[in-house]
């Protein structure tokens, strides 16, 4: 069974409902990182020099590339990336692997991604698989989202998801990464945005996870 279970989180504002009722029972640890892949792999590290967990869930808000995943909607991330680690020249978008800086296959990176093996998990979660993309600054020009949908099949953006995906791959943790959309990329409009939904969705879809969670073998 899963019996330790570490939930991470960017922001309290995210898992703020469901944090109070874990508090009161005492049974999952939570650890409110901060904004951003450098917050959450540190958090994240140093909470698993600490404890050893069965699984480590973030649960988290994005934006979305794709009406597939229209704002409220949520869903399990199967694989992300770091969609700004690289350089941009003449217009075009080059990662670490394009410059061959580094290798697109070396551990724990399989053809530049970081894919999530833990396909039971997944499964077990009940949501639809999507594509992550992480960056350090909220996507708003034109031919950068183009690129991060076209080129690298994003369908949902993060500032954390990669961190996540890294840190559990390097260190053999199952891990779950799950995100509500609050609005599509490039939508700077806040009154067509979804937060308030997207936030219900996502503690109601983590509590009902960790419910799962906790009870399956």
């Amino acid at each position: 069974m899963h019996k330790k279970i570490l939930l991470i989180a960017a922001t309290e504002l995210e898992i703020g409902p469901l944090n109070s009722l874990l508090k009161e029972q005492g049974t999952v640890d939570v650890v409110v990182a901060g904004i951003g892949g450098v917050c959450t792999a540190y958090g994240l590290a140093k909470q698993l020099t600490r404890q050893r967990y069965d699984l480590v869930l973030q649960g988290g808000i994005g934006g979305s590339f794709t009406t597939q995943y229209a704002p409220g909607a949520v869903a399990v991330v199967s694989s992300d990336c770091f969609g700004d680690l690289g350089v941009v020249e003449a217009g075009q978008r080059r990662s670490v692997f394009d410059l061959q800086l580094a290798q697109a296959d070396a551990p724990p990176f399989t053809g530049g991604r970081l894919l999530n093996p833990h396909h039971g998990l997944m499964a077990l979660s009940g949501l639809s698989r999507a594509m992550g993309v992480t960056v350090n600054e909220v996507t708003t020009d034109r031919d950068t989202i183009l690129h991060f949908k076209n080129d690298l099949g994003a369908e949902i953006e993060s500032m954390e998801g990669a961190a996540l995906h890294y840190v559990a791959l390097q260190e053999s943790v199952p891990f779950l990464q799950v995100r509500a959309v609050s609005n599509y990329v490039g939508e700077r409009d806040k009154t067509k945005w979804a937060l308030k939904e997207a936030v219900f969705k996502l503690n109601e879809t983590l509590g009902q996870l960790i419910s799962v969670l906790m009870q399956s073998a």
